[in-house]
């Protein structure tokens, strides 16, 4: 799990097929309540980035992304963004979201 700020976002998402970013707050207790589903699984994907970005310490950062509510799950697939997701989400929902991303072409993102 990488903790990117404003300036390891592109590097990151430049440098890696798919990465797959949740914005939080420690103040959030949904965001808590999510943490542990997402790096469970992280641990599934061993070809996916999994990074996480505190909004309180990347303000601008979550600014530029459009996070408007916690926790919102943020996808890039071959550099480009390709989902986007506020709220919790089930490990089996977030594992179906990855498989998805995973199959997109760079011709479909």
């Amino acid at each position: 799990m990488r903790e990117l700020t404003l300036a390891t976002l592109a590097p990151t998402v430049e440098s890696n097929a798919t990465v797959i970013v949740d914005f939080w707050a420690p103040w959030c207790t949904t965001c808590m309540r999510f943490s542990p589903i997402f790096s469970d699984v992280a641990e599934q994907f061993d070809d996916v980035v999994f990074a996480t970005v505190n909004t309180d310490e990347e303000q601008e950062l979550a600014g530029i992304m459009g996070v408007r509510s916690l926790p919102t799950l943020i996808a890039f697939r071959n550099g480009k963004h390709v989902f986007a997701k506020s709220g919790v989400t089930t490990r089996r929902q977030l594992g179906e979201i990855i498989d998805e991303i995973r199959l997109l072409t760079p011709e479909q993102d």
